[in-house]
C-alpha cells in the first residue's frame, strides 16, 4: 500500500468512527465532517482530507451513503433517517395549534429583550400595500441618549413566518426589505431536516440576514439565534418612503418607534 493510499485508508477509518457517534446517526454535512476529521487527524495536510472523502460514497457505498448533496451518514442509518424525515411529514400534516400573527407579539418582545432593537412594533397586514414592503415587525436601533457620538438611526425590518411557509417566498421577502432596513431577520419555525437547516443558514448567512428559529405553541414559543445581520446601506428615499407612509397610516406605532411627544 502506498503513502497516499495510507493516508485515505487511516481517513475514512477515521470518518466512519466519526458516523458512528450517536449525535451523527440522522448524518453530517460533508463540510462539518471535514473539519472534525482534520481535528482528529492533525498530523495529515488539511489538502489530503477533501480529496478521500468526496469519492468515499460511491467507491464504500456499503458502508457510507449521500442521500442528499452534502450529506453523509452511516449506510446502516439510512432507515433511521427516512423514519424520521415520515415523522417529519406526518407532524406538517397536523392542522395548526397558531396563526402566524400570533407569533409577531412574542417575536417583537425577545428582539427587544435580547437588545436587537430599542424599539419596536408589529406591522404586518396590508400597511404599506405591498408584501414585499411590509415587514411583520418593525424596530429601531438608536443608541444611548447620553453617547457624546450619537449613530445615525438604523431601521429594523422582521419577517415572520409560520410552518407553511415557502423559503423561496419567505427568503426573497427578507432581501426586498433591506431597501429600506438596515438589518433585516427571518424568523421561521425550526427545520428538522438538517440538509434543509444548513441551506437555509447559508443563503441567509450569504446575503447578511440574520437568521430566527422557534418552536413551542401558542403563548409558549421558544426562540433561537442562528445568526445575526450585517448592518447594511439601504436606499435613503426607501427609507424615508416607509416611514412617511407609516406615520400616514399609523402615526401610534411611528411615534412608538421614535419615542417622540404624542
Amino acid at each position: 500500500m502506498s503513502k497516499e493510499e495510507s493516508k485515505k485508508t487511516l481517513i475514512r477509518e477515521k470518518a466512519l468512527e466519526i458516523l458512528t457517534r450517536p449525535e451523527y446517526k440522522t448524518g453530517i454535512q460533508w463540510a462539518d465532517l471535514i473539519k472534525v476529521v482534520e481535528n482528529e487527524l492533525p498530523g495529515i495536510l488539511k489538502n489530503n482530507f477533501p480529496a478521500s472523502l468526496s469519492t468515499w460514497p460511491n467507491e464504500e457505498p456499503e458502508k457510507v451513503a449521500r442521500p442528499y448533496r452534502g450529506l453523509f451518514i452511516l449506510k446502516e442509518n439510512l432507515e433511521y433517517l427516512e423514519k424520521i424525515e415520515t415523522k417529519d411529514k406526518q407532524q406538517d400534516n397536523i392542522p395548526q395549534k397558531y396563526l402566524e400573527k400570533d407569533l409577531y407579539e412574542p417575536a417583537k418582545d425577545y428582539l427587544l429583550g435580547k437588545g436587537e432593537c430599542d424599539y419596536a412594533v408589529v406591522v404586518g397586514g396590508n400597511t404599506f400595500k405591498d408584501k414585499w414592503a411590509t415587514p411583520d415587525v418593525l424596530g429601531t436601533i438608536r443608541g444611548s441618549s447620553d453617547a457624546l457620538y450619537k449613530s445615525p438611526i438604523e431601521l429594523v425590518a422582521v419577517e415572520i413566518k409560520d410552518p407553511e411557509y415557502k423559503p423561496v417566498e419567505a427568503l426573497g421577502q427578507a432581501m426586498a426589505y433591506k431597501l429600506f432596513a438596515h438589518r433585516t431577520w427571518l424568523i421561521l419555525p425550526q427545520e428538522d431536516n438538517k440538509y434543509e437547516a444548513e441551506r437555509l443558514k447559508g443563503i441567509a448567512i450569504i446575503n447578511n440576514i440574520g437568521l430566527i428559529t422557534f418552536t413551542g405553541s401558542k403563548d409558549d414559543f421558544h426562540w433561537e439565534i442562528i445568526n445575526r445581520p450585517a448592518t447594511g446601506n439601504p436606499d435613503p428615499q426607501e427609507v424615508d418612503k416607509i416611514l412617511t407612509t407609516l406615520k400616514e397610516k399609523n402615526k401610534q406605532s411611528y411615534l412608538e418607534l421614535f419615542k417622540q411627544e404624542k
